[in-house]
């Protein structure tokens, strides 16, 4: 079978996302080489490509540790947290109703059992608030410990392969704070009031970073594919989410100038950043145009070499649904899958707005293996399914109906 010549150019620009160093975090300097690259290489292809740009927070570490008793605990800082070095003693608190106490200024406070079950929504972040975490926050920040650690495992639904996951990821977060695993957590559980030695090499401060948007076409009756350019820290981010916008590159390649209905193509940045920067400005620069939008086409998590790829509908009427059916089951690595959430289209979806993810069939897999990880490397990505995603993507928007 004939290798498809594009073959190469996909796993060039794959190679070339997954090389900037030392990751794609917002406001990151790999970030800022691959937002460039991006938009020169949409240029070369032929569009106008804009990189509006906005504020975020960046980050970095150098790691961190817990010393009690000549025992050392390792500690993973949370991403975006505070640093800090301080000495002080240990309070294990195991419930909401822990979290009362009134001798905790100055303390390391250990959350644990019920109070570290899932990761806490950041405090300011736009798309949904819970009241529980909103509690939990702020009982801390009221508290005034010199530090706070969390006892977590795994969570790969939202955090990944991240072990252990951040229970607090929140550059507003006025408290330095990290992670242990269970397995490591012993110790520290059973040092209620000793004192014990906590180093968080850490800082954060305020940075820039840009989408980018390529268009064509009428944008008052459009469809806007998009992919996240940024990564978690420390991650290559093949799969999550280079491979998305190789798609984006591909597509671009292959659309005409003359096409049926207005195209947006946007890398957006800030899918993996606790506050969604680029997507609370895309989304402040659309306001009152959002109905301008046909369909909110995401691609996240696509290419995992191990499945295929899938796609998800949301809010679609019975015709438009139809159409996609028709074009996407065409293709063997193509198939329906179930409703995912994790991403993008979400924002979408969740206001009863036309959206459509592409992801893999593999996604728990995917998440548990992969996401967030320095494992996430360009070897995980069929470069292949890449380019049927490309192909199927163009053909909805060449065949794409005049009149619904």
């Amino acid at each position: 079978m004939p290798v498809d010549p594009r073959s190469s150019t996909a796993t060039a620009y794959l190679d070339t996302l997954c090389s900037f160093l030392p990751d794609r975090r917002p406001g990151s300097p790999g970030n800022r080489t691959a937002t460039e690259y991006v938009a020169e290489t949409l240029g070369a292809l032929g569009w106008d490509a804009t990189t509006p740009e906005f504020d975020c927070v960046d980050w970095s570490t150098e790691g961190g540790e817990l010393l009690l008793a000549g025992e050392s605990v390792p500690i993973t800082p949370s991403p975006y947290g505070l640093g800090v070095e301080a000495t002080a003693p240990v309070r294990v608190l195991r419930s909401p109703a822990d979290l009362e106490q009134s001798d905790l200024a100055g303390t390391i406070v250990v959350l644990t059992d019920s109070l570290a079950t899932e990761p806490l929504t950041p405090k300011r972040y736009p798309f949904y608030s819970s009241d529980e975490h909103t509690h939990i926050v702020s009982a801390l920040e009221a508290a005034k410990p010199a530090a706070v650690l969390a006892v977590t495992g795994k969570y790969p639904a939202l955090c990944g392969a991240l072990d252990p996951y951040p229970l607090i990821e929140d550059g507003d977060f006025m408290i330095p704070t990290g992670n242990v695993r269970p397995t490591d957590a012993k110790p520290l559980l059973a040092a209620e009031g000793k004192a014990a030695k906590l180093t968080l090499r850490s800082e954060r401060w305020n940075a820039r970073a840009q989408n980018v948007i390529a268009v064509r076409g009428n944008q008052a009756d459009r469809i806007t594919v998009t992919a996240h350019i940024d990564t978690k820290p420390g991650t290559p981010g093949a799969v999550d989410n280079a491979a998305g916008v190789v798609v984006l590159l591909l597509l671009a390649g292959q659309l005409s100038t003359t096409i049926p209905i207005g195209v947006e193509l946007l890398a957006i940045n800030g899918e993996d950043h606790y506050g969604a920067p680029g997507e609370v400005d895309w989304l402040s620069d659309n306001e009152g145009r959002l109905d301008h939008i046909r369909l909110f086409l995401n691609i996240d998590g696509a290419g995992y070499r191990s499945g295929r790829s899938a796609f998800s509908t949301y809010n679609l009427d019975p015709q438009l649904d139809s159409y996609v059916e028709s074009v996407f089951t065409t293709r063997p690595s193509l198939m329906r899958g179930p409703d995912f959430y994790q991403s993008d289209h979400a924002i979408f979806a969740m206001q009863g707005r036309p959206a459509m993810a592409i992801t893999t069939e593999l996604v728990d897999e995917m998440l548990d293996e992969l996401f967030h990880a320095p494992t996430d490397t360009p070897d995980q990505v069929e470069v292949t399914l890449l380019l049927d995603i490309a192909d199927a993507t163009a053909n909805l928007i060449t065949g794409w109906p005049v009149a619904d």
